[in-house]
C-alpha cells in the first residue's frame, strides 16, 4: 500500500516524523475518509488536506483548494478562525467545535470542529478533523421550527393539552391547562392523569380507551377533574395515540364544559316542566271535556223555594272569593253541580273545575292521585304522574265526600290548605299551588270529629262557608218544576213530544220521599219517557206506598235509607251496577252505593257475589 510520504509537502523533515496522527496509515484511506483531515503549522497554513477536507469546502480536490486559499485563516475566515486558535492555545485542543461558513459558491455550511496542539521536532504544529454537518444542522432547525409552532399552536388553543404514557405520567403540558387546574407546568409534570381526572380508575380509562387506541384514532368521552384547591368541574376528553421515535404516548385534549352542562341542565329542568304541563293539559281536556259535558247538558240548579233561593244567594254572594266552602247535603241533592255554579262564577272560572271522589278511590290510591307520584315512587310507578292539585294550580278542586278521606291523609291537606305547597310521593321537592278548595259531603262531619274519623283542625278550615242543600222532601214546591225542566231536556235527546202531565201523576212524585233526591227523580222520569207512548207522561207504581209514606215518617233517615235501598235491591234482583242496577235506577255512582251499603249494614241474603 502507498504510504503518505514527506515529499508531498513542504517540511518534509515535519511530515516523516509526524508518528501521531498519519504515519503508518495507508494513503487511499486518508484520502478517502468520510471526514476532512488536515495538519498546518501554528499560524494555520495548510501542511497537509484530504479530498474529502477539499470537498466539504465545494472544493474538486487538494490541490484546487490550496490554489485558492493556502491556509484554515482564509477558509474560514478571521473570526471563527481566531476563535478556533484562541481555544487552542487556552487548552490546546479544541472539540466538536460547530460553527457556520459559506461554500465556495457562498452555499451555507455547517462544521463540526476537533483539532489539537501537536510538537514534532520542537515544532508547533495543529492537526484536526472537520464535519459536514450542514444536514444535521438543517434537520434539526426544522424540528425546532416545528416544535416550536407546535408549542404556539397549543399554547393559543384554548383546550387545555397532556402528553402522557400508558402509565399515566404526564410529559408535557400547555399553558392552559395550567391556568385551568391551577397547578404550575413543575408540578403537573411530577404527577399522572389519575391525580387529576378523578374518573380515570373509577371507569377503567386504561381498559375501556387507552389500550385499544391504534395511530391515528381517537376517542371523546367526558370525565370530571379536580383543580388543586380541591373543586371539580365537568370536561370532554379528546384522548388519541401518538407515536414518536417508536414509542406510544396518548394526547388528551381537554374542555371545560361547565357551561355547556349547566345549559343541558337547564334545558333536562325546562323539560320536565313541559312534560309536566303536558300532563297537566292532558288532565285538564279530560276535566274540560267533563265541564262541557255537564255545561251542555242543562243541568240547572232548579228551584224557587226559600230553601233553594238562599242556597243560590250564598254561592253567589262566596263566589267571588278564594275561600274554602263546604257544601253539605244527601246523596242526590247537587252538591257537585252547586259546586260547578260556584266555580263558573268565580274569577277562575277561564280553567276546568277538577273534581276528585273521596269515597271512589282506594285508600291506598288516593294519595298518588291527589297529590302525583314521581317515578320510581314505589314498584309499579314507571313514569311520574301529576297529581289533581298540580292539576288544578290557579283553578278549583271540588273534594267530594271528603269524610271519606282517609284520616292519614288529612294532615297533608290540611298543610295545602294552610302553607299552599306540597310534595309528590316519592319525591323530596316542594311544590307551591294557588288552589280554591271547594268540599262536599253528605256526612255530619262533627260526628265525625267526636268519633276522631275526622281531624278538627281540618273540619274547621273546611267549613268556613258551609253551604246546606235540603233533601228534595224538604222543598217539594220545587218538585213540579224539576219534572218540567227533566221532560223537555229528554223531550230534546229522545227525539220525543211529551207535553202533558196528569195532576195524579205530579203527585205521586210530590208524596213520595225521594231518598235519592233530584238524581233519583231524574232517572225515574227518563225511565218514564223511555216507557210513555204518545204525548202523556206515565209514571209506574213508585215502590213507596202511603202506608210506608206514613211508616217512613216515624223513621230516622238511615232506616228510610236504608229500607229504599233494599227495596231496590230486591227489585233489581240485587243487581247493583251496570243497565237496570239498583245504582242507576237510585241515581248513585256505583262506589258511592257500594260505599253506603257498607255504612248502613245491607248484604245480600245469598252467598252469591254482588
Amino acid at each position: 500500500m502507498t504510504r503518505l510520504k514527506a515529499g508531498r509537502y513542504k517540511n518534509s523533515r515535519v511530515m516523516n516524523k509526524r508518528k501521531e496522527g498519519f504515519e503508518g496509515l495507508p494513503l487511499e484511506l486518508v484520502e478517502e475518509a468520510p471526514v476532512g483531515i488536515f495538519l498546518c503549522d501554528e499560524k494555520g497554513n495548510f501542511l497537509y488536506i484530504n479530498k474529502t477536507f477539499a470537498l466539504i469546502f465545494g472544493f474538486k480536490d487538494a490541490k484546487e483548494l490550496k490554489d485558492s486559499c493556502q491556509s484554515l485563516y482564509h477558509l474560514l475566515g478571521p473570526i471563527e478562525f481566531n476563535r478556533v486558535w484562541e481555544k487552542l492555545r487556552a487548552h490546546h485542543q479544541v472539540h466538536a467545535l460547530e460553527f457556520f461558513i459559506e461554500k465556495k459558491g457562498g452555499e451555507p455550511l455547517w462544521l463540526c470542529l476537533t483539532a489539537k496542539v501537536i510538537s514534532i521536532r520542537f515544532q508547533r504544529l495543529v492537526e484536526g478533523f472537520i464535519t459536514d454537518i450542514t444536514e444535521k444542522k438543517e434537520t434539526a432547525q426544522l424540528l425546532e421550527r416545528t416544535q416550536l409552532q407546535w408549542r404556539m399552536l397549543i399554547e393559543q388553543a384554548g383546550d387545555a393539552f397532556f402528553i402522557h404514557d400508558y402509565e399515566g405520567r404526564i410529559l408535557e403540558v400547555n399553558q392552559r391547562a395550567c391556568d385551568t387546574l391551577g397547578y404550575s407546568r413543575e408540578e403537573l409534570l411530577k404527577m399522572t392523569i389519575d391525580d387529576i381526572d378523578i374518573e380515570a380508575q373509577k371507569k377503567k380509562h386504561k381498559t375501556v380507551f387507552w389500550s385499544r387506541l391504534n395511530p391515528g384514532q381517537y376517542v371523546t368521552f367526558e370525565g370530571i377533574h379536580k383543580r388543586k384547591d380541591g373543586s371539580t368541574y365537568p370536561v370532554e376528553v379528546t384522548l388519541g395515540r401518538v407515536d414518536f421515535g417508536g414509542k406510544s404516548l396518548l394526547l388528551s385534549i381537554t374542555r371545560d364544559i361547565s357551561k355547556r352542562k349547566a345549559v343541558e341542565n337547564e334545558l333536562k329542568r325546562a323539560y320536565e316542566e313541559i312534560k309536566k304541563l303536558k300532563e297537566r293539559l292532558e288532565l285538564e281536556n279530560i276535566y274540560l271535556r267533563e265541564e262541557i259535558e255537564t255545561r251542555f247538558s242543562n243541568n240547572e240548579f232548579i228551584g224557587e223555594s226559600p230553601a233553594i233561593k238562599r242556597v243560590l244567594k250564598l254561592a253567589e254572594k262566596v263566589a267571588k272569593e278564594d275561600t274554602c266552602v263546604l257544601i253539605i247535603g244527601e246523596t242526590g241533592t247537587g252538591k257537585e253541580l252547586l259546586a260547578r255554579l260556584i266555580h263558573n262564577m268565580s274569577p277562575r272560572k277561564e280553567r276546568p273545575m277538577i273534581v276528585v271522589n273521596c269515597a271512589a278511590l282506594p285508600p291506598t290510591l288516593i294519595e298518588a292521585e291527589l297529590f302525583g307520584v314521581e317515578k320510581g315512587a314505589y314498584t309499579g310507578a314507571i313514569k311520574s304522574r301529576t297529581g289533581r292539585f298540580e292539576a288544578a294550580n290557579g283553578s278549583t278542586l271540588f273534594l267530594d265526600e271528603i269524610g271519606e278521606l282517609p284520616l292519614e291523609l288529612q294532615a297533608k291537606l290540611l298543610r295545602v290548605l294552610e302553607q299552599k305547597e306540597f310534595e309528590r310521593i316519592g319525591s323530596s321537592r316542594t311544590l307551591s299551588v294557588d288552589v280554591r278548595i271547594i268540599a262536599a259531603t253528605n256526612q255530619d262531619l262533627t260526628q265525625l270529629v267526636r268519633e276522631k274519623r275526622f281531624r278538627a283542625d281540618l273540619y274547621f278550615r273546611l267549613s268556613v262557608f258551609p253551604i246546606y242543600i235540603p233533601p228534595l222532601r224538604e222543598r217539594k214546591e220545587d218538585i213540579p218544576l224539576l219534572i218540567w225542566h227533566f221532560v223537555n231536556l229528554f223531550n230534546r235527546t229522545m227525539g220525543k213530544r211529551i207535553v202533558h202531565i196528569p195532576e195524579s201523576t205530579i203527585k205521586k212524585l210530590m208524596d213520595y220521599p225521594w231518598p235519592g233526591n233530584v238524581r233519583e227523580l231524574r232517572n225515574v222520569i227518563e225511565r218514564a219517557m223511555i216507557l210513555s207512548e204518545g204525548t202523556t207522561l206515565t209514571v209506574e207504581d213508585l215502590t213507596s206506598s202511603e202506608t210506608s209514606q206514613q211508616q217512613s215518617d216515624l223513621l230516622n233517615l238511615s232506616q228510610v235509607e236504608k229500607e229504599h235501598i233494599l227495596r231496590v235491591l230486591t227489585q233489581t234482583n240485587w243487581k247493583v251496577s251496570g243497565k237496570g242496577g239498583a245504582a242507576e235506577i237510585l241515581g248513585l255512582k256505583e262506589s258511592t252505593l257500594r260505599a253506603k251499603m257498607k255504612k248502613l249494614g245491607i248484604r245480600r241474603p245469598s252467598s252469591r257475589n254482588t
